[in-house]
């Protein structure tokens, strides 16, 4: 697995090295969230043991998503960045959404939100000031 090294001290991730399961999307990623303002910390879900249970052709599987991010307004952003998307890409994606919608309901664990970044060039559009944006991709 291709392994990223931050150059100096990040400034909102606890860690200094990223273990990337791409060879530049990841990192692409990571330097767009260490940019953004509307970024509070970060860190790459890698042995966090985060995981959203889901379903795929009759089998329970656990989907491990990329990032989590805490955004300036405290919304915890679970984030994926992914190019292509497959069936079973799709079947996480919504068991994701489920989640946010499930633990936004019960409230106890703050406000969440998910998204899928197929362009992480660009995800700093992503995270406003406001607050999470997905429409402005």
């Amino acid at each position: 697995m291709p392994r990223f090294e931050i150059n100096g001290s990040p400034a909102k991730s606890h860690v200094n090295l990223v273990v990337a399961d791409t060879g530049s999307w990841e990192q692409a990623a990571v330097f767009r969230l260490e940019q953004s303002p509307a970024v509070s910390a970060y860190v790459r879900n890698d042995h966090l043991e985060f995981t959203i249970p889901y379903e795929f052709e009759g089998v329970t599987h656990a989907y491990t998503p990329d990032f989590l991010v805490r955004l300036a307004d405290d919304t915890t952003l679970i984030l994926e960045i992914k190019g292509e998307e497959d069936e079973q890409d799709r079947a996480k994606h919504q068991a994701a959404w489920r989640w946010v919608a499930a633990v936004n309901h019960w409230g106890k664990l703050g406000r969440w939100a998910f998204d899928v970044c197929s362009d992480p060039k660009r995800l700093g559009l992503r995270c406003s000031a406001a607050g999470f944006a997905p429409s402005l991709y």
